[in-house]
């Protein structure tokens, strides 16, 4: 279990909010704008500083409020309280049972937080940039190096776009930084090909041979994913190809190769069939890459993890339904989940007793007894 308590007060249309959370799947029930999105994206924020529905964070604090500010009571090696704040000039603290942090990632890592909703799902199969996103979430938890690879590369990328945007840039200057970036890059690709051969694949693989219904299992065990680097061509004497690559990236200002510009396929037969499966199997397949990535996040790093679902999907039939509930409760995680009715409630109490529901109206969360909901 990894949230045992959350705390709210100021966030979008939310009233000040104290509930106990210390199920294994918490339903959050009520009509659309009463605030169930507000709950999942005040733990989102809390876990990454940053909204999932907005890039403009002082939007967040509810318009009666000078501030805002979620905590948790987490079980993660230990009990522990993390805690974020946010003013209307944009200052924010981040807490760990009451002190100060100076990095993110110190909260990030003890509150590893996944999220689907209707909207990550269309953005996670039409954008490379959400699927580089979801690939290092899992090696950020996992490899412990990577955090410093990647970084080191962002900031001789930064270094050279900077340059290259200049258009007169020095070009002895410019060979020094790419030559830091093609080794910096190269880690950062071998990083995440290897994380997928070696650990994503095989985990959607026993995934998948869990689920009880075969046509589901003979769909999804036949996809392969396939990490498809842009990378830098040095075939030829290393620095007559950065200079090549130079004179390419000089036209269009910044850098054209490494792991900003790759992406994940996912093919049958070596063929990408991303566009070939219909809207049903596209989700379930979603919903397996995510369960996987958190399944196999807590298993190599032995971290409490949580699953953000807002609005299970309802267009789905019935089968396809319960197959992504199997999965949910096959992650091994925490799963807070919102829907209109509380029959959501009812239909994780077929798997499992640890089930909490709560009812959400004009921003007032209520916990109600489940008993009464599935005697």
């Amino acid at each position: 279990m990894l949230v045992k308590k959350v705390n709210v007060v100021g966030f979008r249309n939310l009233k000040n909010i104290s509930i106990d959370t210390s199920a294994s799947v918490n339903c959050f029930y009520g009509k659309n704008g009463s605030g169930k999105t507000s709950l999942l994206e005040a733990l989102y924020f809390l876990s990454r500083a940053r909204s999932f529905r907005s890039n403009k964070r002082n939007h967040l604090i509810n318009v009666d409020e000078s501030y805002l500010a979620v905590a948790a009571l987490l079980e993660q090696n230990g009990e522990h309280r993390l805690g974020l704040d946010l003013d209307e000039k944009g200052n924010s603290r981040l807490k760990l049972d009451g002190e100060i942090l100076n990095r993110l990632s110190e909260g990030t890592s003890l509150f590893p937080v996944q999220l689907i909703t209707p909207e990550s799902f269309d953005v996670f199969f039409s954008s490379p940039k959400a699927r580089r996103g979801f690939l290092d979430f899992g090696l950020f938890h996992v490899e412990h190096e990577y955090q410093k690879c990647w970084s080191d590369y962002q900031k001789q990328q930064k270094q050279i776009n900077a340059l290259l945007k200049t258009g007169n840039a020095d070009q002895r200057e410019l060979v020094f930084w790419y030559k830091g970036l093609v080794n910096s890059a190269a880690k950062v690709e071998d990083y995440r090909n290897q994380f997928i051969v070696s650990l994503l694949q095989p985990m959607l693989n026993e995934l998948t041979s869990s689920l009880q219904n075969q046509e589901t299992v003979e769909l999804l065990k036949a996809i392969e994913i396939k990490y498809k680097s842009k990378i830098f061509d040095a075939t030829d004497d290393l620095d007559n190809a950065i200079r090549t690559q130079i004179f390419k990236d000089q036209k269009y200002r910044q850098v054209g190769f490494g792991p900003s510009k790759a992406d994940i396929l996912f093919t049958q037969n070596g063929e990408d069939i991303t566009n070939m499966l219909s809207r049903g199997q596209s989700k379930m397949l979603f919903y397996l890459l995510e369960v996987g990535m958190v399944r196999l996040v807590k298993n190599i790093s032995n971290k409490n993890m949580l699953l953000l679902i807002d609005d299970l999907p309802s267009e789905v039939d019935e089968f396809t339904r319960e197959t992504m509930l199997e999965m949910l409760l096959n992650s091994e995680a925490q799963v807070f989940v919102t829907g209109i009715e509380s029959k959501i409630a009812m239909e994780f109490k077929k798997y499992t007793n640890s089930v909490n529901v709560f009812h959400v109206e004009h921003g007032a969360i209520k916990p109600e007894n489940m008993e009464q909901l599935c005697p």
